[in-house]
């Protein structure tokens, strides 16, 4: 529990500084969770005995920082992305194709990682293009904490209240009383983080001007509840994966979590919710 401890603290010290500094440090930060997920999730995939084109799944990876790299420079978004899919997808196909064998497994094997965690990662990108610096500061600390939060109160809710069991099949140790806590921790937490985002930046008045756009605080409160359902969602759709390929842990490069994609599982799917909730405020 101590090294459990220990690297989430770690972690969360190092997306904090992503948060606060923006712009390439933190695009440089997820564009490496992307290929490093990429990379588990392939590796997990290859314990069944299916082979995926691998290649063309970290072209995929290539492609697309390059195109949402470009988009941050220029401040738009150059909607590469997609091509950068369908041509991965192109040559994955091509490959395949040119061996002369009916590998429609190794097909979905190569895709899946492009579309999960691939296109997940995307939206995040996406954060940093927001109306300004204070929009993006909240909308990162949504989309990275959120997901925490709620992990954090489900195990706790669970621990003390936990009696009926969510998923027994994909997390034996998940609950509904506890999922129910954890959803009750991700609204109030969505609820407080513009005024937290405020209070922090109190002292710089262009900053916190910038919060003047928000909506109104009950939807933050909708946001948190949808955001930590996908969260949840998230955390099991890995666990459904782990399962049918064998593994305990996506990896090991995170003592007492296990690997990037054991611990962005959640996240990626909060951060899809925040990504369509600052779109649809117009501040996108």
């Amino acid at each position: 529990m101590t090294k459990r401890v220990l690297t989430g603290a770690a972690f969360a010290l190092l997306v904090l500084a992503g948060v606060l500094l923006q712009g390439w440090v933190m695009f440089t930060l997820i564009s490496l969770a992307m290929v490093v997920s990429t990379f588990e999730m392939y590796r997990a995939i290859r314990a069944t005995a299916i082979e995926p084109v691998r290649w063309a799944g970290y072209l995929f990876c290539a492609a697309c920082i390059l195109a949402q790299g470009a988009g941050l420079y220029l401040s738009r978004d150059l909607h590469l992305s997609m091509y950068a899919l369908l041509l991965s997808v192109m040559a994955a196909i091509i490959c395949l194709v040119m061996r002369g064998k009916v590998a429609v497994d190794s097909l979905m094997a190569t895709l899946l990682p492009m579309l999960y965690p691939g296109i997940f990662y995307l939206t995040l990108m996406d954060l940093l293009r927001l109306e300004n610096r204070a929009v993006i500061t909240v909308a990162l600390v949504l989309a990275f904490f959120c997901a925490s939060i709620n992990d954090v109160f489900a195990l706790f809710t669970g621990m003390l209240l936990g009696k009926h069991k969510l998923s027994p099949i994909l997390s034996p140790k998940k609950t509904v009383e506890g999922s129910i806590g954890g959803l009750v921790a991700s609204v109030l937490f969505a609820m407080a983080a513009p005024c937290l985002v405020r209070l922090i930046f109190r002292g710089n008045p262009a900053f916190v001007a910038g919060l003047d756009v928000l909506p109104s605080l009950w939807t933050f409160a909708i946001l948190g509840l949808v955001a930590g359902a996908f969260s949840q969602v998230g955390d099991l759709a890995a666990s459904m994966v782990k399962r049918h390929c064998g593994v305990k842990d996506f990896g090991h490069i995170l003592p007492g979590h296990g690997g990037i994609m054991d611990r962005m599982d959640g996240i990626l799917f909060c951060g899809v919710a925040c990504a369509v909730f600052f779109k649809i405020a117009g501040l996108g």
